[in-house]
């Protein structure tokens, strides 16, 4: 066989080889479980944890940079967070967390 002929078969080998694997796979019946209710709803929490806690951090530089956390201050801290930054964040409970008077 010439040169073309080994790589003509062996290509052809190779998709034998490929096909079959990929037909004769065991594959399961049952569709991907969907996440449970309790699952949904603690993953909900921790974003809305994880959003106040951040508001609580920026409430704190504010502080720090010797200003008084308030609506103005916040909102500009807000708006300097990085586009990322902001859709891990739920801005209601951020918010909170930074400008409220009542938590530490």
């Amino acid at each position: 066989m010439s040169t073309r002929g080994n790589v003509a078969a062996a290509a052809v080998g190779c998709a034998v080889v490929v096909t079959s694997t990929i037909l004769l796979w065991p594959t399961s019946n049952q569709p991907p479980a969907a996440p449970t209710s309790d699952q949904i709803k603690a993953s909900a929490q921790a974003r809305l944890d994880a959003s106040l806690k951040a508001g609580h951090a920026a409430r704190a530089n504010i502080w720090a940079v010797g200003k008084t956390p308030n609506g103005k201050q916040c909102q500009a801290a807000w708006d300097n967070l990085l586009d990322s930054e902001q859709r891990d964040q739920r801005y209601a409970m951020w918010m909170l967390g930074c400008a409220d008077t009542a938590t530490p």
